[in-house]
């Protein structure tokens, strides 16, 4: 893989994170509201799975990755990676209690994680975007 193809990868990734995050908040006003369509049960267990398929494999790749990287080659930004690993940390222990509300949807227990989730991914999301690809390349490691 070339040096665009994986930061171009990793944006994508973001990005279609970032859409489905939105979509997810979506669903929970609409519980908030008592205006829950019919298929927003299965929207949060297709949800379960993106988080079991594709975030928790996206975090392993950036905690062997590029993450590791950073912390090889530069003691200056490891308090920025230990940051970001302790919020992996966090979404891990969210990510178990969304999964095990998800199937079978427990509503009422699946809210706060969904929105523990929301926050907080979102945030590490924008602090990566904003940081990792400038790191990367200042850094010569991409």
């Amino acid at each position: 893989m070339t040096t665009i193809n994986w930061i171009d990868n990793y944006h994508e990734d973001h990005m279609a994170v970032l859409r489905l995050l939105a979509k997810l908040d979506g669903n929970i006003k609409e519980i908030d509201m008592g205006t829950k369509r019919q298929h927003v049960d299965m929207e949060f267990k297709e949800f379960a799975d993106v988080i079991k398929d594709v975030i928790i494999p996206h975090f392993k790749q950036e905690e062997s990755g590029i993450y590791a990287r950073i912390n090889e080659v530069s003691e200056k930004h490891q308090n920025f990676i230990k940051n970001m690993l302790d919020e992996h940390e966090r979404l891990y222990l969210v990510f178990d209690q969304y999964i095990t509300a998800a199937d079978p949807l427990e509503e009422q227990a699946i809210i706060e994680p969904a929105k523990t989730i929301i926050e907080v991914l979102e945030r590490h999301i924008k602090k990566e975007e904003e940081a990792i690809p400038i790191l990367a390349k200042k850094l010569n490691i991409w």
